[in-house]
């Protein structure tokens, strides 16, 4: 185990890290401390994150809290002066996957041929090619608190750089990197990097800036309750207060079950003040909270059902105790939205907040105030556990507690995770656990959870299994809370027959590149395992060299590479001609998911990936069934089945 401490970094080993950090790109030279406490200083209140934020809270108003990000500075300033037009102040501001992962070469190539051809080629905004100057301009276009986005790899440099250009807050979530970011980080590489964030924020705070920290917690990528979730925002708000970070803002994500939700909301800041308090972080504010519309499951792809699942969102929000709220727009599902599109989306959501908040209603009632308790008693039961791990230390109890499945979620990308719990949704579509692993549950509430999946399981006449978990999971974008039984067999595909050969074909599976889209691989592995197939699941964030090196040492018939973050082109140029350089250039290729930045037609992106040299090419959310029907096809006409 590591020897981490909820201890502050000594100056002089922080510093040194800082001149270690800057110095990874030249525009980290762009970086001076001092001129950047002036200019931030200098600001005015509408530029500060968690100024914002608070008198939204203080006014009773609800802002809009949309994602933004594109590589071309001028369509970046564009894009968020038309927010501005829609009264957007709260701005996350997306870094694109090769920044986030210290790619920075691809970044800048990428960034080039954007410039060049006036077209993004990246799925965010490049920050460190960018720099503090150029992002300076970007910040001083507009009226706004930027909170910058990155994952574990360039946290650090991204801070630098985001702070000193004028942004004012910044995720610390080392557990959405191990739920969701980082395939093979350590558990203490993660909480590292944490700290170096909240110390460098505590620096700020020591000469009179006060930046924010929004904390996301354990990212998981299927349905469970969100006590993990909350428990772990918790314990990143400790760590960052512990480096001596002042302003602390949970960010809630929003389940679907309008009094799950609730009850979430409001248990969140009274049990960041309890926490925040017990562990002597008094002096720590609080400015707000913020509602997420992710992890509410997959996004509808025709306009009238995006529009009804944002304005769900917006209507639960405006009557949440919550202070900004995120809502993807309504083209989420086909790539990188157009202007138009967060005009469409945030003028839909600001008139259900508003009408909705000037009413002043609210939802009261038994079944909320049961769902709070609880997930109190589930949130503190986790966190005093971790704790007892740590021997009163709570950032030392994390990575026992990993390890122990303590802290777990399903479907995680992170090697060091156990991966051992599971989820499904009730007869009302709250979230409920049917696989508990080692999670430090107390009784109480396990007793309410399994009452609830036992009522359902009755009501529908048939167990609550892994199948059903998955169609829960998309039941979101079909118009639903939760899935019927006549899902599984409605969706066009006829069942085939699992394989039964003493030697079946080796299937190669796995996300290409830094795209950390996990789920959608890890049930084509299981449902290709269950067809009767061997497969070698490499997971997601898998480079092209690691996919044809595992086909090599494996004699693999085929391999089936996902990716949903829009950069599968350069992720993938030349790659059947690496596979012939390697010896194995007559495997079948098989690739799907969003393949480009920005609308695509899936049939140029087809054509444009048969050149490549793939053999299949699929849509988003293209059947497991008809993926291993095509492989049957294909192996049988090859003589291998």
């Amino acid at each position: 185990m590591s020897k981490v401490s909820n201890t502050r970094i000594p100056e002089e080993e922080f510093l040194q890290m800082r001149r270690e950090t800057l110095a990874a790109w030249p525009t980290g030279k762009e970086v001076d401390f001092d001129e950047a406490v002036e200019y931030l200083k200098n600001l005015p209140e509408d530029r500060y994150f968690g100024k914002i934020l608070a008198n939204y809270k203080k006014e009773g108003k609800l802002g809009l809290y949309p994602r933004s990000g594109t590589p071309i500075v001028e369509q970046e300033i564009e894009l968020l002066q038309s927010m501005n037009d829609e009264g957007v102040r709260l701005f996350p501001f997306t870094t694109d996957s090769y920044t986030r992962n210290m790619q920075l070469d691809k970044a800048q190539q990428l960034l080039d041929e954007s410039i060049a051809t006036g077209k993004p080629k990246l799925n965010g905004y490049p920050i460190v090619c960018h720099g503090v100057k150029t992002t300076r301009k970007v910040v001083e276009s507009c009226k706004g608190g930027f909170d910058v986005r990155s994952s574990r790899k360039a946290n650090s440099l991204i801070a630098e750089i985001a702070f000193a250009s004028g942004m004012t807050s910044m995720p610390n979530s080392m557990f959405g990197w191990i739920g969701s970011y980082d395939k093979t980080a350590t558990v203490e590489e993660c909480i590292r990097t944490a700290q170096y964030l909240g110390r460098l924020e505590g620096y700020y705070a020591d000469r009179g800036v006060t930046l924010s920290i929004t904390t996301h917690g354990w990212l998981f990528n299927g349905v469970v309750p969100m006590y993990i979730n909350t428990a772990t925002k918790i314990i990143e708000a400790l760590l960052s207060a512990g480096q001596g970070a002042k302003s602390i803002i949970p960010l809630m994500n929003f389940q679907g079950n309008a009094y799950q939700d609730i009850a979430d909301f409001r248990a969140a800041p009274k049990l960041y003040r309890k926490y925040l308090d017990k562990f002597g972080y008094t002096d720590v504010e609080i400015p707000g909270l913020i509602g997420d519309q992710s992890p509410l499951w997959p996004f509808p792809q025709d306009l009238g059902s995006a529009f009804g699942y944002i304005n769900y969102v917006a209507t639960i929000a405006g009557m949440a105790p919550i202070n900004g709220c995120s809502v993807k727009t309504i083209d989420e599902a086909i790539g990188v939205p157009s202007i138009e599109s967060h005009q469409q989306t945030y003028r839909s959501a600001n008139w259900i907040f508003n009408v909705v908040r000037q009413q002043g209603l609210e939802l009261n009632s038994a079944e909320i105030d049961l769902e709070q308790e609880m997930s109190e008693k589930a949130v503190s039961a986790i966190i005093e556990k971790v704790a007892e791990m740590g021997d009163g230390d709570i950032v030392a109890g994390i990575e026992p507690a990993i390890m122990a499945g303590v802290l777990d979620s399903p479907f995680c990308l992170n090697v060091n995770a156990k991966d051992q719990v599971l989820g499904v949704k009730d007869l009302h579509g709250a979230a409920r656990y049917i696989d508990y692993g080692n999670l430090p549950i107390p009784q109480e509430v396990r007793e309410y959870n399994d009452e609830k999946v036992r009522e359902r399981e009755i009501a529908e006449g048939r167990k609550m299994t892994f199948e059903v978990s998955l169609d829960d999971f998309w039941a979101i974008s079909r118009g639903s809370l939760i899935s019927s039984p006549d899902d599984a067999k409605n969706d066009g595909e006829p069942d085939i027959e699992p394989l039964n050969m003493e030697n079946p074909p080796t299937i190669i599976t796995g996300t290409v590149g830094v795209d950390s889209h996990v789920i959608g691989t890890k049930v084509l592995s299981r449902a290709l395992r269950e067809a009767g197939f061997k497969v070698v699941a490499l997971s997601a964030q898998t480079s092209p060299e690691e996919f044809i090196k595992a086909a090599q040492e494996t004699a693999a018939d085929a391999m089936l590479i996902s990716s949903l973050y829009g950069m599968a082109e350069m992720d993938l140029r030349g790659f059947r001609d690496k596979c012939v350089e390697a010896g194995i250039g007559d495997i079948l290729l098989y690739v799907g998911g969003i393949l480009g930045v920005g609308k695509h037609d899936f049939e140029e992106d087809e054509k444009k990936f048969k050149e490549i040299g793939f053999d299949r090419v699929y849509p988003p959310e293209t059947s497991v069934k008809r993926d291993i029907r095509d492989l049957h096809e294909d192996l049988k006409a090859r003589g291998r089945i």
